[in-house]
């Protein structure tokens, strides 16, 4: 790999990023994360108010944040630095960008990088580039009877909080961001959903016509009490009974 450094400036911390020189995903990512601030939600009560929760339950014990679809490590960077004390669970399939993340995420001891997909359930799926450059990998159900295809292991949520490490942590951030691998995410028991403050999820209807990838996403999000506010390309659903229980009383 061909890297270049970009220098980031994040909460006060000044950090060198690492990219491919000519790849339009890896600039497109960090366009997206460290100078629109995608994942920024201090402009809602919402987002003040999970700021807080978050502040509070770190004093405590350790914050989660699972990020399905980390790519090489841009989201990773930006919730280390805006969630001190949080423990990242990055997910990524395709072994390049996972590589990428690992040295992009080489100076945080708290995290995981794991080379794989998120699922509804644990096993394997296969991993497709759609020629839509270093961030937009794929998976699907693998095939038995197709050669020639790469696979690579998915790990269901419920796993990864069934797990006596990260069980010991408060469920904090679930982000979503897998080119409409949620379809398949969203299907059977998504308990998991209620145990996390907050869900950020990009759909990809868009991208995907008529194929109902975010059909699965509504039916599950509809089971559960979420503030639903959107910006940009992402939803962000804020837990209404973990962030102000006293609404639902």
């Amino acid at each position: 790999m061909n890297l270049i450094p970009i220098n980031i400036h994040i909460n006060g911390a000044n950090l060198v990023f690492k990219v491919r020189e000519n790849s339009t995903g890896d600039h497109g990512v960090v366009h997206q994360i460290f100078q629109s601030l995608d994942y920024d939600i201090s402009q809602w009560v919402q987002g003040q108010k999970l700021l807080q929760y978050h502040q509070e339950q770190s004093a405590v014990r350790q914050s989660l944040i699972i990020d399905a679809g980390a790519n090489i490590g841009a989201s990773v960077v930006y919730f280390k630095n805006m969630y001190p004390n949080a423990y990242v669970y990055a997910i990524e399939p395709d072994i390049n960008n996972w590589q990428l993340l690992e040295i992009n995420s080489a100076n945080y001891v708290d995290k995981t990088n794991f080379h794989g997909a998120i699922s509804n359930i644990d096993g394997t799926l296969r991993l497709i580039d759609p020629g839509l450059s270093d961030w937009g990998f794929r998976t699907q159900a693998s095939v038995e009877s197709q050669e020639k295809q790469i696979t690579v292991k998915s790990i269901s949520p419920q796993t990864i909080l069934d797990d006596a490490k990260y069980a010991q942590m408060t469920p904090l951030i679930f982000k979503i961001d897998i080119e409409g691998a949620e379809s398949q995410l969203f299907q059977g028991d998504t308990s998991w959903m209620s145990k996390f403050a907050m869900i950020v999820i990009e759909l990809h209807d868009w991208m995907l016509p008529f194929s109902g990838s975010s059909t699965h996403f509504f039916k599950a999000m509809v089971q559960h009490d979420f503030d639903f506010v959107h910006k940009g390309e992402n939803a962000f659903l804020f837990n209404r009974r973990i962030l102000s229980p006293d609404v639902l009383a």
